[in-house]
């Protein structure tokens, strides 16, 4: 096998193979719910948890499992054991799955009526981009308060993980076109801090992490790591309103995602936080999360990156 695979609709099939017909309802409605995962020498963190809620997120999108929980894991480890033997030695993947409603009824008609009602699955595959951000672990991420708002929860409740994610698409894009090394922070219509637009946020004062309230952001399987390395750590652990003062007043700021694990947050639209270095407890939870997994993030994630970087033309 020279080329990695993917899954796709009871299929295992060359991953350059694995696409969507244009009348799949995640491509006309973006009627899709997904899940990102990521391993550690080539192990899957916290599987278990991610379809915990992708699950979660179908019942919420009235889209039928078509697979059992067990079944959607066998399929998970089978293709990082074998795509992981494509990779170079000491790379990582990212494991995509992701489920669509079907096929769209008005494009097809009624003698395809039971394909309309069959969900689409799909589990792919990639090597981790390191060289995105590995240089965000020591200088920082810039983020800058966006005026796209977080998703009204009467509408759409933004605990979902769908593939409608336009809103934070265009919340990048509005910010970059300011700053192209800045990334949006989405704040509620209370104006309270909800997230970023790929990960969750956190603020550390005195020895307290605080993070949004739950109901009103994805709450993120990373985040619940970050919180239970927290009070490992000592740490306080509340969920409460934050607002755009409370960041000027903090220690520290945070953001946690699947791909990067953790990242420090040094500069917030014109303030400089935690003298625009990573502060102590950042560096406290990344230790401990490289130690919980067995591999240094930091050190793993600036090596691939700097040889990437270093081939490219």
């Amino acid at each position: 096998m020279s080329e990695p695979q993917a899954y796709l609709n009871g299929a295992y099939l060359p991953q350059s193979e694995a696409k969507l017909a244009v009348s799949d309802l995640g491509i006309v409605y973006g009627a899709a719910v997904t899940e990102m995962v990521r391993t550690f020498q080539q192990r899957l963190f916290m599987l278990e948890a991610h379809l915990d809620r992708l699950y979660a997120a179908l019942e919420y999108a009235c889209i039928d499992a078509p697979l059992t929980a067990d079944e959607l894991k066998r399929i998970c480890l089978n293709l990082i054991e074998q795509n992981g033997a494509l990779l170079p030695a000491g790379e990582e993947l990212g494991l995509t799955v992701f489920v669509t409603a079907g096929q769209n009824l008005p494009y097809l008609g009624m003698a395809e009526l039971d394909a309309c009602r069959t969900p689409t699955v799909c589990v792919h595959t990639f090597p981790l981009a390191f060289e995105l951000w590995d240089q965000k672990y020591t200088s920082g991420q810039y983020l800058i308060r966006s005026e796209v708002e977080q998703l009204n929860p009467r509408v759409f409740d933004p605990r979902v993980k769908s593939r409608s994610r336009i809103h934070l698409y265009r919340a990048d894009k509005l910010i970059r076109k300011q700053v192209p090394a800045a990334s949006a922070l989405l704040f509620d219509e209370k104006g309270f801090v909800a997230e970023t637009t790929i990960g969750n946020f956190f603020l550390v004062q005195d020895r307290i992490m605080l993070t949004p309230r739950p109901e009103y952001v994805l709450g993120g399987i990373s985040q619940k790591m970050t919180a239970r390395l927290a009070k490992q750590l000592g740490l306080d652990y509340v969920e409460t309103d934050i607002s755009e003062e409370m960041i000027l007043q903090a220690d520290e700021a945070l953001t946690s995602s699947s791909g990067y694990c953790l990242m420090p947050v040094t500069r917030y639209n014109d303030h400089f936080l935690s003298e625009g270095k990573p502060g102590p407890v950042y560096q406290q939870l990344i230790t401990a999360w490289s130690q919980e997994v067995g591999v240094d993030i930091i050190a793993q994630a600036q090596q691939i990156g700097a040889t990437r970087r270093s081939q490219l033309p």
